[in-house]
């Protein structure tokens, strides 16, 4: 017999992939982002609100998914 639960597994550990993978370009996303902010400010002066809360946000969705990345068995 076929066990519905062994079909599951490989879908699993592609969902545990993709979400390293996914947690892993939203921290390159926000750190590009930061720099991006950062070198607004040093050259203008000015704060650049959008691109650092797009790093922030970013930065919070990486973690999330690398977190939760280990949960998928």
């Amino acid at each position: 017999m076929n066990d519905p639960a062994s079909s599951a597994r490989p879908v699993a550990t592609a969902i545990r992939y993709l979400s390293t993978i996914v947690g892993c370009a939203c921290l390159l996303l926000a750190a590009i982002c930061i720099a991006i902010a950062c070198q607004v400010f040093i050259q203008t002066g000015v704060f650049a609100q959008s691109y650092a809360m797009v790093g922030l946000i970013g930065t919070a969705l990486g973690c999330l998914t690398l977190t939760l990345a280990p949960v998928w068995k």
